[in-house]
């Protein structure tokens, strides 16, 4: 702050600018998976019926006499069942920033506030229940005792910086493997120096069986160049000295044994997911594309998609990757492109592309970019069997249908709670597959482990 003679302290005035939201609109999973019809919602579970095998009692014979048929060799059936997962976002509303509220808002900075309060928690809950339903539908663990999949993973050196306990006072700075990087995720778990706010995330071992440690606050992206988040514990009950080692696996807390499987866990699932086992039914498993530590390219997606039309796909996909990916893959389409000189020498040239898509075996793949996907990841959906089931999409609606907004008895304050009871699910996933080990060009490369 500048200082002021004393003698015209009193005359200056303090001015504000306008209100600034930092964080970005998704490019939603919400969105593209569309919720089931009402009359599909769950009352108990939602469940479908697959043809898993088709008839094989098939009969040949030259001999043109009345031969004996081969015993038939019937079809096989198997029902998908599957139920949304509960999740709930809350934020408390003080009574006295609802009085001053009164006195006048105005985004311009010229009014008592900036938001009428009310207003203001209902944005930011509204924020914070699309942020983890977004992470749910993509990266939900599942609801059995080894983890499908992750928001994070600790590289091969563990801590840049900081005591290597995640209690540590000096609060380590840990290295996330590049893989599994999503800067947009991690950029909006911080706490913006709230000591009570920011995620809170649950460290899970390594094989995914089991919790570590509960509650670590994620405070500061310590340099999202080199895939660092700095954290610490705020108090759990287990050992939050727990020391920080690689190949720890992160979770929003409180969510496993606990969430609905999202979309990389489905593509990744070899066992058991919505009552069918994946690992005596091959068309309940996605295909996987191992991109061998190389950039995306249209080769690569040509072959995938080849690989897929012998599994029936045939309707078109959706593929979902990093910002990084996307840019690998507009510089390709951009080298790839003649110039046409139908307007003259001085026509403007555009290069780049906010939109791609391919001609494939399987139909057109569209490709889009997702803020919170991981570096390493793509996800190739058929839009038209990917789906969410669940009996409400987000809402603020409470039991008797008006909003949540809840007087605390013992406090001067009420509190709003957002909520949604859904899953993503893939109704067939044999049209479906995840491209793995990306590297793109110009990746954010973690100080701990460049692959």
């Amino acid at each position: 702050m500048s200082a002021i003679d004393p003698q015209f302290s009193a005359d200056f005035t303090d001015r504000y600018g306008e209100f600034l939201n930092p964080y970005p609109e998704v490019n939603s999973f919400r969105e593209f998976l569309k919720l089931v019809p009402p009359k599909d919602r769950a009352g108990k579970q939602f469940r479908y019926p697959i043809q898993a095998a088709f008839s094989h009692g098939q009969t040949a014979d030259i001999t043109g006499t009345s031969f004996a048929l081969r015993a038939a060799r019937s079809g096989a059936e198997r029902e998908a069942i599957l139920d949304g997962c509960d999740l709930y976002v809350r934020e408390d509303l003080p009574y006295s920033a609802v009085l001053k509220g009164r006195n006048g808002v105005s985004l311009q900075g010229d009014a008592a506030a900036y938001w009428e309060p009310y207003d203001k928690v209902m944005w930011s809950t509204m924020r914070g229940i699309e942020y983890y339903n977004e992470l749910m539908l993509m990266y939900g663990p599942g609801a059995g005792t080894t983890i499908l999949s992750d928001i994070g993973e600790v590289a091969t050196t563990a801590v840049i910086s900081g005591g290597p306990n995640y209690n540590s006072v000096t609060h380590p700075v840990v290295n996330i493997k590049r893989g599994k990087w999503a800067a947009g995720l991690w950029n909006a778990a911080v706490n913006g120096g709230n000591t009570s706010g920011g995620m809170l995330v649950d460290v899970i071992n390594n094989a995914g069986t089991s919790v570590l440690v509960t509650d670590v606050m994620i405070e500061f992206v310590g340099d999202p160049a080199l895939c660092q988040v700095q954290m610490t514990a705020t108090g759990s009950s287990v050992n939050p000295a727990t020391a920080v080692t690689a190949g720890h696996r992160f979770l929003p807390a409180g969510w496993y044994n606990k969430g609905a499987a999202g979309v990389l866990g489905i593509l990744q699932n070899t066992g058991t997911f919505a009552n069918i086992d994946a690992g005596s039914n091959n068309f309940w498993r996605a295909r996987q594309f191992n991109a061998g530590v190389l950039k995306m390219t249209r080769q690569r997606i040509l072959s995938l998609t080849a690989k897929l039309q012998a599994n029936g796909g045939k309707t078109g996909l959706k593929a979902w990757g990093h910002a990084s990916t996307f840019a690998d893959l507009a510089e390709e389409a951009s080298l790839l492109t003649r110039w046409n000189n139908s307007m003259g020498d001085n026509a403007v040239k555009i290069q780049g592309a906010d939109s791609l898509e391919y001609l494939s075996p399987v139909g057109t793949v569209a490709v889009v970019r997702h803020e919170y996907m991981m570096q390493g990841f793509m996800f190739f959906l058929e839009p038209e069997s990917c789906v969410r089931v669940g009996a409400s999409d987000i809402t603020f609606k409470g039991a008797d249908g008006g909003n949540i907004v809840l007087d605390r008895p013992d406090n001067a304050g009420a509190e709003v709670r957002a909520l949604s009871q859904q899953a993503a699910l893939l109704k067939n996933p044999f049209h479906n597959a995840l491209a793995f080990n990306i590297k793109n060009t110009d990746d954010d490369v973690s100080a701990g482990d460049a692959t």
